[in-house]
């Protein structure tokens, strides 16, 4: 996983969702949450969450790993010894999860193990998986499987695991690039080598999918050590995340829906939904790529992990139609969750609810009065959100 650069800024994707009607749906602040992950004004997780919960919204999407003291900017260096567990646990991150208000976190989980330097994506290199290797992973992800249902077995909480964009991670940062665009897809293949260790992005699909049945089997072995401690219920799940659905397997090449999801354990699948939204007839394609999710995945389970918009330099009244329209045609459709890019702004033109000034945006006064309401009979003429590339 590379340090977070923001390739591009607000990309313009407005989801036309015209004659849809919903009726009597839970308030968006149960089904409707922010992202997380570091920004210009943010000095620490605690305060991100402490925003999201007073924004009035129950779920928080967090990004974990060795290098989160640069992400959220607690430190500058790569965490030595990190474990997942360990991270929960420390003085900055437990107050955060411990906040009452927030009934869902959705982690954005890095192992030490695969991750520990911050730099080399070892849970892509299939060479890596030496039974020890894997044994340490599963150790990892079932010791933080343990901990969350020992510390938070008498709350409410939910604790969903991802990660960032498994398309976007094997294919140099940008999957739809590398299907469309030959000059890019030769450019990222012959610096794959020496950015992955790998010899091809196919290498990698291969490491994807060890990885997932690692993190799987360690989260099921932390739920057998939570059972046998006489911790019962569902509290730690497990979605892994994509962010294509159409354009590689269209251009006959392997992506995470077609040749990963089939072959691995989950929960939850989560969509990063640039693909859908960025369409001419972007209603259609959202729907459409939900159904094939659906239909390849064998599941509905499927949460969209992140969605965004472009700053509203439009009409104001044309802007908050068409953000609210989107989400409400996402859930209306059966997701659970909707999770919005991003907490805090990482420039001055990014999509923030907070800018670069801790000052709340267009965007943040929108989600003050949308979350505390009802979504009843509502009919939205709008748009959906886009999202920025990492």
């Amino acid at each position: 996983m590379r340090p977070i650069r923001w390739r591009f800024l607000c990309l313009l994707a407005w989801l036309a969702v015209s004659g849809l009607r919903l009726y009597g749906q839970a308030a968006p602040s149960l089904s409707v949450g922010f992202y997380d992950w570091g920004g210009v004004y943010q000095a620490s997780i605690r305060q991100g969450v402490d925003a999201i919960a007073t924004l009035g919204s129950h779920i928080a999407r967090l990004a974990i790993s060795p290098r989160m003291d640069i992400d959220y900017h607690m430190g500058s260096v790569c965490i030595p010894g990190f474990t997942l567990a360990g991270a929960l646990q420390t003085p900055e991150v437990k107050p955060a999860i411990d906040n009452p208000a927030i009934s869902v976190f959705i982690l954005t989980a890095y192992d030490g193990v695969t991750f520990g330097d911050c730099v080399t994506h070892k849970y892509l290199v299939p060479a890596f998986y030496t039974d020890a290797a894997e044994a340490a992973i599963v150790q990892e992800y079932s010791d933080l499987t343990l901990y969350l249902y020992q510390t938070y077995q008498h709350t409410n909480k939910r604790f969903i695991i991802s990660n960032w964009e498994s398309d976007n991670d094997i294919y140099c940062g940008q999957a739809w690039l590398y299907a469309t665009d030959k000059t890019f897809r030769s450019s990222c293949n012959n610096s794959y080598p020496q950015s992955y260790g790998n010899q091809s992005p196919d290498d990698s699909i291969v490491g994807l999918k060890l990885w997932f049945q690692a993190r799987a089997k360690g989260i099921d072995d932390g739920r057998n050590r939570a059972l046998a401690a006489g911790i019962g219920a569902m509290k730690v799940y497990l979605a892994p995340e994509i962010s294509v659905t159409r354009c590689l397997h269209d251009a006959g090449i392997k992506s995470a829906l077609y040749d990963v999801i089939p072959g691995v354990k989950f929960d939850y699948i989560s969509y990063s939904s640039y693909q859908s939204v960025n369409m001419p007839d972007p209603r259609s394609a959202l729907l459409q790529d939900l159904q094939t999710i659906q239909d390849v995945a064998g599941t509905n389970a499927i949460l969209i992990g992140e969605i965004m918009t472009t700053s509203p330099g439009m009409d104001p009244n044309v802007f908050l139609q068409s953000l609210r329209g989107a989400m409400d045609a996402a859930l209306a459709w059966g997701v659970p969750y909707v999770i919005y890019w991003n907490l805090y702004a990482s420039s001055d033109l990014a999509c923030g609810l907070y800018d670069t000034s801790g000052q709340m945006t267009a965007v943040g006064k929108f989600f003050e009065t949308y979350l505390p309401g009802t979504r009843t009979c509502v009919q939205p003429g709008g748009s959906d959100l886009h999202r920025l590339i990492h």
